[in-house]
């Protein structure tokens, strides 16, 4: 057998670990000759909260048993031995890097050696001691200020390279890493949460090269802005759907758990006018409301929700005027993520931000049933984990060629 056909059969079979702070998702998926969903899982996740590590082995043991049901339903438990692995949380950040350099031609046009040594001048720019690079994004190039995507020949004295830079904390990445290890899992690729969702949503036309996507999870929200195309910025927000549970329990005094029911079954973003007398009888819906009052206010409820939300929006504003963006007028903003099904989020987010909001589902053309909105991080993540193993292949395997012939000709 081809020595690429061996690599493509021994590495076939991946797993696409997705740690959320009150879930865990597993993806084993087959990689070729087409993409395949072969075997899935979905539990809570313990000893993580808002997207923090507060008791490492109580995660691992969780995440470990959606490992192993998932590898069970796959018929390939013990026979993986990559992995792909979705990175959230405070841990995390994002920030534009700039390299520059003096047009080196006395005639001042830009050489193809100028962009190099602008692009070198970036990745060179350290990060903070004890942060560790997880993504380079390229931006654009500007010449003179003037931005440009390809500056070669043309006429200036100094050149810039801007591009977004992800990096995340040392400890919180070694920490993390324990986790697949002791499973005995390599891990070959790291996924930003916000990318992974991003690549996993649908998009309607050209113009949604300019879009916010917002995933909303449980104990945090990632978020990841493009302009033509490009990641402009990345972020996240230590807030999350758990915060309307703990913030309604607080507030109409019932139990965490019983807020959590209330909120999935009645709750929505706006508070509606013709909520504002209704009521919730307690004791009728399934008798285990019951601890402090026997009824709660439908429209405190909603207002409860409506603020912690309005709250979260503003944040993920907030962010964006830290890099320049101010405007979102026109630039449509796609909602993802288990709490983006919260009745109402969409008019909500389209209030706040002044644009068009899109409900965002996974674009799954390999396994419908894990079509919603939940699962847009770890489908993200299957889907680039493909391509850019597919990337990788195809450079091998045209380099091989390169060297035969090259060698040859000697």
């Amino acid at each position: 057998m081809p020595q690429f056909e061996f690599f493509m059969a021994r590495e076939n079979i991946v797993a696409m670990i997705d740690i959320g702070s009150s879930k865990t998702k597993v993806f084993i998926v087959e990689l070729f000759p087409k993409l395949n969903i072969v075997g899935a899982d979905e539990g809570d996740t313990a000893g993580m909260s808002k997207g923090e590590i507060i008791n490492l082995s109580a995660l691992k043991e969780s995440v470990h048993e959606v490992l192993r049901k998932a590898e069970r339903l796959a018929g390939v438990a013990g026979n993986i031995r990559s992995a792909g692995l979705s990175l959230t949380g405070i841990d995390l950040s994002g920030n534009e890097v700039v390299g520059l350099t003096s047009v080196k031609a006395e005639n001042g046009l830009v050489s193809h050696e100028d962009m190099n040594t602008a692009r070198l001048d970036a990745h060179a720019r350290r990060v903070p001691e004890g942060r560790r690079v997880i993504h380079r994004i390229p931006q654009h190039f500007f010449l003179d200020r003037r931005k440009m995507d390809a500056p070669q020949g043309r006429s200036g004295r100094e050149l810039a390279y801007h591009m977004w830079v992800v990096d995340a904390d040392e400890t919180y990445l070694s920490e993390i890493f324990q986790i697949p290890n002791h499973y005995g899992l390599r891990i070959e690729k790291l996924f930003v949460s916000s990318l992974a969702s991003a690549a996993a949503v649908r998009t309607f036309s050209e113009m949604d090269k300019n879009r916010l996507v917002i995933d909303i999870g449980a104990g945090t929200t990632d978020f990841v802005l493009f302009r033509e195309g490009i990641v402009t910025c990345t972020g996240v927000i230590p807030v999350g759907g758990d915060h309307i549970t703990n913030d309604i329990s607080f507030g109409l005094q019932i139990r965490q758990k019983d807020a959590e029911r209330l909120k999935i079954r009645y709750g929505n973003a706006m508070a509606r006018d013709e909520d504002v007398s209704a009521e919730i009888d307690l004791d009728s819906f399934e008798g285990e409301l019951s601890d402090f009052s026997p009824k709660v206010s439908k429209y405190k409820m909603q207002m409860i929700a409506e603020l912690r939300l309005r709250e979260l929006f503003r944040l993920v504003e907030k962010s964006l005027a830290k890099v320049g963006v101010t405007d979102l007028a026109g630039t449509p903003v796609f909602l993802t993520g288990g709490t983006s099904r919260l009745a109402g989020i969409a008019q909500l987010a389209g209030i706040v931000f002044d644009s068009e909001v899109r409900l965002a589902e996974p674009n799954l053309s390999f396994a419908q049933e894990y079509g919603e909105p939940k699962f847009s991080t770890v489908v993200g993540m299957a889907k680039l984990f493909r391509e850019e193993r597919e990337a990788e292949h195809r450079s091998a395997h045209n380099g091989s060629w390169f060297n035969f012939w090259r060698n040859l000709f000697k």
